[in-house]
């Protein structure tokens, strides 16, 4: 599937007139996630995130105190980020709160000189154990990786924003794989699908659905090009017995799966043969060809943002007997 998909793709960018190599690197999600925050990472640019957790415990830093019960610090080296200004950092610090974070401590390093909300704490050594030159600014947050992940992902696009480095390469493909089977529910902890349920899992993880789900991967696969989802797909479960456990795993009884899909498990024991797919978001592919500022640019007729479709005057009053043979009654 991802050798099909990779052959359209790279068709499609050759007819615009760009030749992009395969194969395409590939990520885990786990990776993804550590290093950028984000399952749709921009490759154009480095700044990843890092961990720094053990380098910043001895320092004492009361903004870290947090830093336990699975909470680590993490951050981003901002080579060059000296040219950051106190205000860009302040408003880097309220993207990082609007995104969940605490808040971003800083340190700027400019030849033997530190600056910075948490600069007292530290020295040109500690700043060089996390890649921070001269001319360079460290930004930090601590918290649980489900708060400094999406935080830090944003701070890191802001940055790359108001920077504007060159990018190493002007069309930065990827795949990221091996997402989570399963992600716990909000409310209750308990397992619930990650995408659907008819996700295979990784073949080395079958073993852990009952005692480790939380640790199963799925063959579940995104394409991903300059930060954006171009798409995702699956291989879907063909073995009734794995089917099954899914199912139990998710919380349904013996009979409610019977109930709800017997014919699925009658119709995979005589014998399906391993398939999957992947859905390519045809209007976003075309808006990044072409290098359209919105998906609206490349739809034949787009809605507005009330969701109205001005082309066919839409919504507009349905007559009584179309509602009737629908059997739709309005209620004032």
């Amino acid at each position: 599937m991802i050798g099909v998909v990779e052959t359209v793709l790279v068709a499609l960018w050759d007819e615009a007139g760009h030749k992009i190599p395969r194969p395409f690197p590939r990520l885990t999600w786990r990776e993804a996630m550590e290093r950028y925050g984000t399952d749709k990472p921009d490759l154009r640019f480095d700044f990843p995130i890092a961990d720094w957790t053990a380098q910043v415990q001895p320092l004492g830093v009361p903004f870290f105190k947090g830093a336990t019960n699975g909470s680590r610090v993490r951050g981003i080296a901002v080579p060059g980020g000296g040219t950051l200004s106190r205000k860009d950092v302040d408003q880097l610090a309220e993207t990082a709160k609007t995104h969940g974070a605490p808040g971003l401590a800083w340190v700027k390093r400019q030849g033997e000189q530190l600056s910075g909300s948490i600069g007292k704490h530290f020295n040109a050594a500690a700043l060089g154990q996390i890649g921070v030159g001269d001319g360079d600014v460290a930004l930090m947050t601590v918290g649980p990786d489900r708060v400094t992940s999406p935080a830090l992902d944003k701070v890191r696009r802001e940055v790359i924003r108001r920077l504007a480095p060159q990018p190493k390469l002007a069309h930065a493909f990827c795949w990221v794989v091996d997402f989570p089977l399963f992600e716990p529910d909000p409310e209750t902890g308990k397992p619930v699908f990650a995408h659907h349920p008819f996700t295979s899992p990784h073949p080395d993880d079958v073993g852990k659905l009952d005692s480790e789900p939380f640790a199963c991967r799925a063959l579940h696969y995104d394409a991903v090009y300059n930060g954006n989802e171009l798409g995702s797909g699956s291989i879907r479960i063909t073995d009734p017995a794995i089917q099954r456990k899914v199912f139990a795993r998710l919380g349904l009884s013996p009979a409610d799966i019977d109930a709800r899909f017997g014919f699925l498990l009658t119709a995979l024991a005589a014998g399906a043969p391993p398939h999957g797919g992947f859905a390519v978001g045809f209007d976003r592919t075309v808006m990044l060809i072409v290098g359209a500022a919105s998906m609206r640019d490349v739809i034949a007729f787009p809605k507005t943002t009330a969701a109205r479709a001005l082309f066919e005057g839409a919504p507009a009053p349905a007559r009584p007997e179309d509602l009737a043979a629908l059997h739709i009654k309005v209620v004032p």
